[in-house]
Order: C-alpha cells, then sequence, then structure tokens
C-alpha cells in the first residue's frame, strides 16, 4: 500500500475485495443457472422420448395389456372350434393388410352386446353377439377385416402418441415391463377410449374402406360390410345391444361413404359365394355344440 497517499491504497483495496465479491457472485449464479439449465434439457429430453413414435415391440407389450382387460371384462367363449373358425377367417383378411410386422390374433368374447375390438399389437375379439347378426361368412370377414384396418392404420397408437397425459413421467428403461405402473394406465385410457368415446369418424371411414379392400382381396364380395352394418342400423333400432352405434359413426353415413368407395374400384364380384352355409356352423356353436 502507498503510505504516501493512504485514501487511494484503501480505494484499491475496495476494488479488489469488490471484484472478487463479484466473481464469487457470479459463481453462484452461473452454477444456479447451469441448475436450471440442466433440468430444463432432461425435461426436454423426456418430451421427446414421450412424443417418439411407439416401437413394434412397445406396441405389442401395449396391445397384451389391453387385450388382457378385455378377456377379464368380457371372458372367452369357450369353443375351441368356434375360435379356430374365426382366426381362420379373420387370418385371410388380415394377410392382405399392409402391415405384416405383426401377429394378427382373433378370440370371440362371451358377451350378448354386438360388438368387435381391436386392440394394438394385432390382438382382435368379436362378440358372441356379434357374431349371431352375422348371416354368412363374407359378413364375418368384413367385420374382422374392418378391426384389422384399425391395427393396419395404427388407429390406436397413434392416440396413444399425441396424447401427452398418457405417456406423461415415462420412464423407458421400465414403462413396458410386463405389470408395469405405465402399462397399467395407459391400457387403461385406450381401454375407456375403446369402450365409451370410440375413435374419431376419420379413423372409422378409414378401417371401413380398408376392411372391404382386405375382405375383397381375400376373395369375398365386398359388400360384406355394408350389409352387416344394415343389419347392425335394424338390430338397433329394435332393442339389440349393441355399444357399436354409440361409438361409431352413423350407419348411413358410413354406407354412403363405402358405396362411394366401391364406385371407382370396379369390381366384378357379384359371384362371389357368401358361404352362408359353412357360415351355418357358428350358430351350432353358439347353442353350445362343439365345431
Amino acid at each position: 500500500m502507498n503510505l504516501a497517499n493512504p485514501v487511494r491504497g484503501w480505494l484499491r483495496v475496495a476494488e479488489i475485495l469488490a471484484t472478487l465479491a463479484a466473481l464469487a457472485a457470479g459463481t453462484t449464479a452461473q452454477a444456479q443457472f447451469g441448475d436450471i439449465f440442466r433440468k430444463a434439457t432432461e425435461k426436454a429430453q423426456k418430451v421427446q422420448q414421450a412424443l417418439k413414435p411407439m416401437s413394434v415391440e412397445e406396441e405389442r407389450d401395449v396391445g397384451r395389456e389391453v387385450a388382457a382387460k378385455l378377456i377379464a371384462h368380457f371372458h372367452l367363449y369357450n369353443n375351441d372350434g368356434l375360435t379356430r373358425y374365426v382366426n381362420l377367417v379373420g387370418s385371410s383378411v388380415a394377410a392382405q393388410s399392409e402391415r405384416q410386422d405383426i401377429g394378427y390374433h382373433f378370440a370371440v368374447l362371451d358377451s350378448n352386446t354386438i360388438n368387435a375390438f381391436s386392440a394394438p399389437g394385432g390382438y382382435i375379439f368379436i362378440t358372441r353377439g356379434a357374431l349371431r347378426l352375422c348371416e354368412d361368412e363374407s359378413q364375418l370377414a368384413a367385420v374382422l377385416a374392418h378391426e384389422v384396418g384399425h391395427v393396419a392404420g395404427k388407429h390406436v397408437i397413434h392416440i396413444v402418441e399425441r396424447d401427452k397425459a398418457l405417456r406423461s413421467g415415462m420412464d423407458e428403461a421400465k414403462a413396458y415391463t410386463p405389470g408395469s405402473e405405465y402399462l397399467q394406465k395407459m391400457s387403461q385410457g385406450i381401454l375407456v377410449k375403446m369402450l365409451d368415446q370410440g375413435l374419431a369418424p376419420g379413423d372409422e371411414f378409414d378401417a371401413d374402406q380398408r376392411g372391404v379392400k382386405y375382405a375383397h382381396a381375400a376373395g369375398y364380395p365386398a359388400d360384406g360390410l355394408p350389409s352387416f352394418l344394415t343389419k347392425l342400423d335394424q338390430a338397433t333400432e329394435q332393442g339389440g345391444l349393441s355399444f357399436w352405434t354409440r361409438t361409431h359413426p352413423p350407419v348411413k353415413d358410413r354406407n354412403q361413404r363405402i358405396e362411394q368407395f366401391l364406385s371407382t374400384q370396379h369390381w366384378q364380384d357379384a359371384d362371389r359365394p357368401r358361404l352362408a352355409n359353412r357360415y351355418s356352423v357358428v350358430a351350432a356353436a353358439l347353442k353350445g355344440k362343439k365345431l
């Protein structure tokens, strides 16, 4: 310190102390900012992870959980012959689908309601009530093909991918472990969508068009689906128990769109068999007889 000018010396000390204090404060602020930046980065990574497309393996995991909940709710119809028959018809239309990266599985639910469901991963169900309503195999093929169309179009999967609420808090390493809290949450949300709310009308129209194409490509007449939908409409008006009309667009709108699509295809399939005689075995099975 310059003894000749003590005031100037003390000012110099004060400047040094102020500089050190500022550096210390800056270091603390930098540390705080770094912590905020780290947390923001982690949050952004979780959001990005939650919004990325679901893999086929993840889709199968979700589908198994949804299928298990459907079976627990409705129970399976215990007739091995009928299950084999439904799987044969379902597999024939599923083979025409654009999606062949998954396996398709078909089962009959022990419910008198008129309905059919498709879970992610290729798990497809039809109720006893819907089987009773079908007049022939071409209508059964059309109903199953419609559900295959939902799987091929990934309609449920796209809802999950868009729904941030369902995918929030996902830990990728544990999310798809069988029985995980995340899988339980997601499958429950999908089940509510399937049973109570239904899919978007655009998804249903898309599944209709896909289903008509698959059934026709499998060798069935193309009017199996509109024929079934007309019977569904009549059964509902007569008091038939169906949630399908509650969760789907009006039959009139669906059939109109199907007819518009068919008018652009110019298919010649009027001579194709509807296989009503072969379908008669279903009626026998539903009366408790083995196939």
